[in-house]
């Protein structure tokens, strides 16, 4: 029996001669956040990662980033972009070198993540014309992303520096920079986060428990999907 990164690869076949050829098209920031939750998975077996990214997008998350760190992760997102028909934004995270960038949007990635400010990661977003996702936490750090060019800044770790209280404090001084925060978050905070101006809310193992990924109980992973997608409904009220 093939295993699902063999099905991901034909699926993949058929997608690059077929209709889905558009899933490489440049979407803006609130195409590539419909739901301004975004599934983030880091998980280091690639075939319980593909199946626990599937049940998070039927339980209605939005938005699904795979991190390098995930072996595989381009066939992981070439197989949801055909799983999907393309109809949902897919993002690569952890991204640290330029090269990754014109990968990850031939693989059909509407976006890069990074952890850090690379500005030759930003550079290499607008060659390919893909949205970009810079890490930065202090002040200097999300001034220095933004004139590298990130569209969006990714606030990380936000746990680490006080959670929802820093993201407050920094809308002073820094309001109206578009903030991804990530790194630590649970579900019960995305409300809180939304509420602060936060652009979108990153989950990671609070959406992908280990064990449950291991175990691939897509219904554990689904029921947290819908958790978390109802705490953001506020946000559109």
């Amino acid at each position: 029996m093939p295993s699902v990164l063999q099905l991901i690869g034909r699926r993949c076949r058929l997608w690059r001669r077929g209709p889905l050829a558009h899933a490489c098209q440049v979407l803006t920031r609130e195409r590539v956040l419909p739901s301004r939750v975004v599934g983030v998975i880091e998980y280091d077996d690639p075939e319980a990662a593909f199946h626990a990214c599937v049940a998070a997008l039927e339980g209605g998350i939005g938005t699904i980033e795979v991190s390098t760190r995930v072996p595989s992760c381009l066939d992981i997102v070439r197989g949801l972009v055909a799983s999907t028909g393309a109809s949902l934004p897919l993002g690569v995270g952890a991204v640290w070198d330029p090269e990754m960038v014109a990968a990850a949007r031939q693989a059909g990635a509407a976006y890069v993540s990074t952890a850090v400010v690379l500005p030759e990661v930003a550079r290499a977003c607008r060659a390919e014309d893909i949205l970009c996702v810079m890490g930065a936490l202090t002040p200097t750090e999300i001034y220095a992303a933004r004139e590298a060019g990130s569209d969006v800044v990714h606030l990380f770790p936000i746990q680490a520096m006080g959670g929802p209280d820093y993201l407050r404090w920094l809308q002073g001084p820094l309001a109206g920079v578009p903030f991804w925060v990530s790194g630590g978050v649970e579900i019960d905070q995305v409300e809180e986060y939304l509420a602060l101006g936060a652009v979108a809310v990153g989950l990671t193992t609070a959406l992908f428990p280990p064990e449950p990924v291991r175990r691939r109980d897509t219904s554990v992973i689904a029921a947290l999907a819908r958790r978390a997608t109802a705490a953001a409904e506020p946000a559109w009220a």
